[in-house]
């Protein structure tokens, strides 16, 4: 009988227990949190209110690990929406253009995402979870963890589980570094770059008259250093609607419902105020900071254990403005599958290998969310490089050209979904449309509301 215990039973952990279940006798989660039967939000999700976000390739590899999972989560209420046909995109330069794209999201709220995953990794007989309860100590050494210590949080009492593989997903409040430190092993590196984004979220149901509304989803994208406030409104279960507001430093809103929509109005369009104008709020705001780029860099240190494992946000996180968590954590699951078939005859180079592997996984959504984070002056961690400096400014050239051009915009979606590597804004194609749409008139944000398909 072999056992793999996860700690931290959110998107990141089920989904790593899922591809275990596949692969050990027994695979134990662990939370702290009480998980409840229907879809709800739980204190240790602290982004768990806000929009989120499970891109055409993270929805693909779910499906793929769970199939039946995008059907389950349409069937619960989930909106299927093309990202290309289907979601307004507004920038500085204007409307980007809108077509049939076959890159396909799922409008939900983060807790029935993962109430759907959830269900169908705990239906398989040999994955428990085990609720109300903290990792607190690992016991080993710098080679091998032989168990980790539990604690039951309603009455205090410890347990420890024997362990042939320990998976960290316990997200941004992670104690692995700490805990392998006490088993002697070396500091773990870590970067964190944080541009003080804030986020204020609200339920609305929208007028059943639809008006302007020829749309799915629309986003207002906040890509600095000019601009500092954005706004998504997305359909999601129930008949509601989510909306979610952005800004940076001193321009962050606030949890006041009364300021809300005057925030909204203050937006580069003020399309999304109109829209929100005549509809009905149905939650109060609910605000969070919880927005750092944060990297561990287990693959730079030699004489880790061999079967300890950090994965999600435990790992790597990202401001979730940009909405890559979900799907990196889809991706990290099917990355651990595969090193675990690769060392299944040497198990003792598993951590070495999934590390290394995890980590040039993380380097472009890693690029990405930094680097527009970096053009912020409130922005606090390391300058950014020359690197990023041109490919902040290029981004921005890309999104003037698709507002005009429908190669450009296909190609900024398909790396936003990432489908395609940033690399595809190179193609000749796209670099000729940057450069025509640079040298002809400025499209210019509209208050109005954006063009059909």
């Amino acid at each position: 009988m072999t056992r793999a215990v996860v700690i931290g039973a959110g998107i990141a952990g089920l989904l790593a227990a899922r591809v275990l279940a596949g692969h050990h006798t027994e695979v134990v989660l662990v939370d702290r949190d009480r998980i409840p039967v229907e879809p709800g939000h739980r204190a240790g999700i602290p982004q768990g209110s806000h929009v989120h976000a499970l891109f055409a390739r993270g929805l693909r590899t779910v499906e793929d690990l769970l199939p039946g999972f995008a059907a389950a989560l349409r069937d619960r209420g989930g909106h299927q929406v093309d990202v290309g046909a289907d979601l307004a995109i507004a920038t500085r330069h204007g409307w980007g253009l809108r077509f049939d794209s076959g890159l396909t999201v799922i409008g939900a709220s983060r807790p029935l995402i993962e109430a759907t995953i959830r269900d169908a990794v705990l239906a398989r007989p040999n994955v428990r979870l085990v609720a109300r309860h903290q990792a607190d100590a690992l016991t080993g050494d710098r080679r091998r963890v032989e168990s980790v210590t539990i604690r039951n949080l309603a009455d205090q009492t410890t347990c420890e589980l024997g362990v042939d593989l320990v998976v960290d997903a316990s997200g941004r409040a992670s104690r692995l570094s700490r805990w392998m430190a006490s088993l002697g092993c070396p500091p773990i590196p870590e970067t964190v770059i944080d541009a003080h984004f804030g986020y204020a979220t609200r339920r609305y149901r929208l007028p059943e008259s639809p008006g302007s509304r020829n749309w799915r989803g629309c986003y207002a994208l906040p890509l600095g250093p000019s601009v500092t406030r954005g706004g998504v409104i997305a359909p999601i279960e129930n008949g509601q609607w989510i909306v979610t507001l952005s800004g940076v430093g001193a321009d962050r809103p606030s949890a006041a419902d009364t300021e809300f929509l005057p925030f909204a109005r203050s937006l580069d369009t003020s399309y999304l105020a109109e829209v929100l104008a005549d509809a009905e709020p149905l939650t109060p705001v609910a605000c969070s900071n919880s927005t750092v780029n944060h990297r561990r860099r287990f693959d730079q240190v030699s004489g880790l254990p061999a079967n300890v494992l950090a994965i999600g946000d435990a790992a790597c996180t990202f401001n979730p403005i940009y909405g890559q968590g979900m799907t990196v954590a889809a991706l990290s699951a099917r990355l651990l599958d595969e090193c675990l078939m690769r060392t299944v005859d040497r198990p003792d180079r598993l951590a070495r290998l999934f590390h290394r592997e995890l980590a040039a996984l993380h380097t472009v959504p890693w690029l990405l969310a930094t680097t527009s984070d970096m053009s912020y002056p409130s922005t606090d961690g390391p300058p950014p490089t020359r690197r990023q400096r041109l490919l902040a400014r290029y981004l921005d050239r890309v999104l003037a050209a698709g507002a005009r051009d429908r190669r450009a915009q296909a190609a900024f979606l398909d790396v936003l979904n990432m489908v395609r590597h940033p690399a595809a804004l190179l193609t000749p194609s796209v670099l000729l449309s940057v450069v025509a749409a640079r040298h002809g008139a400025a499209t210019g944000l509209a208050a109005g509301p954006p063009p059909s398909t």
